[in-house]
């Protein structure tokens, strides 16, 4: 791999084009940064509460539900799914760029999503998720994680956000293109516009898929949400906020629209924000470095907007309790602005 990207503009000569050795030094430097900071990640993972004062209940009492499927540790397991996962996603990306002797165009949005993880306490704390104390997370001594309510998942940075997103992105295009393309065709708007074509399809065929998902992860005891804004299905114990499904479905849609690529397999949105990019002279506009940049800039601009959507909801005090009973009976209920104390749910809690 030479860290070039075979991609002509429109007055190139279509020769692979070097980024700047800055450039290069920097990257190098980043996954030097990243390299460390997934080694003491994984050295200092934890699982349970560890009689954090702050969310242990002193007194819990037992399960309220049974165990999904009669097996009780869903939350490790998934956990730990994780991580042949993400080193599956990174072992397919490398072979792959090896193989076509630059980097895959995978990889791109990939990194988007590896970015993009960085944002989930912010999500978690704007969604009121709450997750099993079993699953592999970071310490609570560190700051930035732990505006999650009560844990952050730490896979989740070390390459699970872009396995989930990138695979899925992938699989809600490949839905579109089989299913919703030849329909949309029909409508000339459409059919003169890819992108936005492929946004609506991959939203809407997302919608009872990413409801599926949650509500099985919800069914597995991997999380629950404490308060919500909008409708709620209840499925027995399950209390699904419906704001949750259009959520992470525009999330998707976007990646969707990420991974679109052109008759020579070259990403059509990346590449169309990167030519409009200022260059210097005689330089081509595309190189690894703007793809990256650019990916992972419209991934966290995708992601960021609904979540400030959801937190400006939140700080609204337009949430409500969602659900019957306490499914982890050593945590303590989080009740930042005192609804679910109000609504009569048993305790403690804390904020």
């Amino acid at each position: 791999m030479t860290g070039t990207v075979d991609v002509p503009s429109e007055s190139s000569t279509g020769s692979p084009q070097r980024s700047p050795w800055p450039a290069r030094v920097g990257w190098s430097l980043f996954a030097a940064a990243y390299l460390a900071f997934a080694v003491v990640t994984i050295a200092t993972v934890q699982t349970g509460l560890h009689g954090d004062p702050i969310r242990s209940n002193p007194d819990p009492g037992p399960k309220p539900y049974p165990p999904f499927l009669g097996f009780d540790n869903w939350p490790l397991a998934v956990g730990l799914s994780s991580i042949p996962l993400a080193i599956g996603l990174i072992a397919t990306l490398g072979w792959l760029s090896w193989r076509q002797g630059k980097v895959h165009w995978a990889v791109i949005i990939a990194f988007a999503g590896l970015i993009t993880g960085a944002l989930d306490p912010l999500a978690n704390w704007a969604t009121f998720a709450i997750f099993d104390p079993r699953m592999l997370h970071f310490p609570f001594s560190w700051p930035y994680v732990n505006i999650s309510p009560n844990l952050e998942p730490a896979l989740s940075f070390l390459g699970g956000y872009a396995a989930y997103y990138l695979l899925n992105g992938l699989g809600f295009l490949k839905l579109h293109d089989r299913f919703l393309d030849p329909v949309m065709r029909r409508v000339d708007w459409l059919a003169r516009r890819r992108l936005v074509s492929v946004f609506i399809g991959a939203f809407l065929i997302a919608l009872p898929i990413n409801f599926l998902i949650q509500t099985t992860w919800m069914r597995a005891g991997i999380f629950f949400y404490t308060e919500a804004v909008g409708p709620v299905v209840q499925l027995g114990h399950i209390h699904f906020p419906l704001i949750m499904a259009v959520y992470d479905s525009f999330i998707f849609a976007m990646v969707a629209v990420m991974c679109v690529r052109d008759d020579d397999d070259e990403l059509v949105l990346i590449n169309r924000i990167v030519r409009r990019l200022p260059t210097r002279q005689n330089n081509s506009p595309v190189t690894l470095t703007r793809q990256l940049l650019v990916s992972m800039t419209v991934g966290l601009v995708s992601f960021a907007v609904p979540l400030a959507v959801l937190a400006g909801l939140r700080e609204a005090g337009l949430s409500r309790p969602i659900y019957d009973q306490n499914p982890y009976p050593t945590v303590k209920v989080y009740d930042p602005y005192g609804h679910v104390e109000e609504a009569g749910k048993p305790g403690p809690f804390f904020r």
